[in-house]
């Protein structure tokens, strides 16, 4: 259990890392982003990414530090997160590679963005397909394994 406990702290590092990049841009945003940019609609989206991303990464933060307190807690995760049903959900819907695939069609939708609007909302739209197709498979699956 002490190298399970190990990895939480570890999550929770690296969530912090993400928080304050997040944050970090919510700031950029409010006090030294120029006036140009703020009308761009990648901007917006980047900025309302971070404002739900800062709020979505913090709650899992505080979740994880209430586990880490709670031996009963952190067993009832441990189990949670090793379970063989889960795992073969996960499998047969694609999720890991779905997540990684999605999240790499975002980056290049907002890099792209900056030169074409039309990329960035296909590329966003695409992403937001694939995740949902993939929810809607693992939600099969919950039901029907």
């Amino acid at each position: 259990m002490d190298a399970y406990r190990k990895q939480i702290k570890i999550r929770i590092c690296l969530l912090s890392i993400l928080d304050f990049i997040f944050v970090g841009l919510l700031i950029y945003d409010q006090f030294g982003a120029d006036p140009l940019r703020k009308g761009s609609t990648v901007f917006s989206f980047l900025c309302g990414l971070a404002a739900a991303g800062t709020l979505l990464i913090s709650a899992k933060i505080i979740q994880y530090r209430k586990i880490l307190h709670d031996e009963a807690k952190l067993r009832l995760n441990y189990n949670k997160e090793n379970d063989e049903r889960t795992k073969e959900i996960r499998r047969r819907s694609g999720m890991p590679m779905v997540l990684i695939f999605s999240v790499l069609m975002i980056l290049a939708g907002v890099i792209a963005g900056y030169f074409n609007e039309t990329i960035f909302i296909t590329l966003l739209a695409a992403a937001l397909c694939q995740m949902l197709i993939s929810a809607i498979v693992k939600v099969y699956y919950l039901k029907n394994m």
